[in-house]
């Protein structure tokens, strides 16, 4: 099977690039999710075969089930096995993120979302391995928290695809990465 899916990433932050605060809370997002609006997400996710996240995301996923996803397999990167709710598909992963790449390409067409956090979305932007970022800038300075990216060893380039701003405020940025 030739795969033509692409590496994306997906995922919110401040304007001063925190996705969560110090003690991994997300309730700041909730202010913007009450309009009806879903940012592309449904769309986005109709396109979508595999998700990988690293085992914090997991965790908080667990903790807040509504925010599982679900209907689609997700790898978490992870050294221990954690629980599994009886409606997600979910495998644990330690390894290469390039041979779980390439894994993930032999199993889906589709593209594959690279969910989150910040580490893991820093090494995967490292090995080269990201074809498209969608951040979505939120309007509010948390000034402390956990940063999107943490973790970069490099420079990375990137070319604007598109922007969309939000009645919200949100504004969204798609970049593609220049290889």
């Amino acid at each position: 099977m030739v795969s033509l899916s692409k590496v994306v990433v997906y995922i919110a932050a401040s304007l001063d690039g925190y996705i969560a605060r110090a003690d991994d809370d997300i309730s700041w997002l909730e202010t913007y999710n009450t309009t009806g609006e879903d940012y592309g997400y449904a769309e986005f996710v109709k396109n979508v075969g595999v998700v990988v996240m690293g085992a914090r995301t997991y965790e908080q996923s667990l903790r807040h089930p509504e925010r599982m996803i679900v209907g689609i397999k997700n790898y978490v990167l992870s050294n221990r096995p954690m629980s599994v709710p009886h409606n997600v598909e979910a495998e644990f992963y330690k390894g290469a993120l390039g041979e779980l790449v390439n894994k993930i390409k032999r199993e889906t067409s589709k593209d594959i979302f690279v969910v989150g956090g910040g580490q893991v979305v820093s090494a995967f932007l490292n090995a080269g391995l990201v074809d498209e970022l969608l951040q979505f800038v939120v309007p509010i300075l948390l000034k402390i928290g956990s940063s999107l990216y943490p973790a970069l060893d490099k420079e990375i380039g990137l070319r604007l695809m598109e922007v969309v701003p939000y009645k919200t405020g949100i504004v969204k940025l798609h970049y593609g990465l220049k290889k």
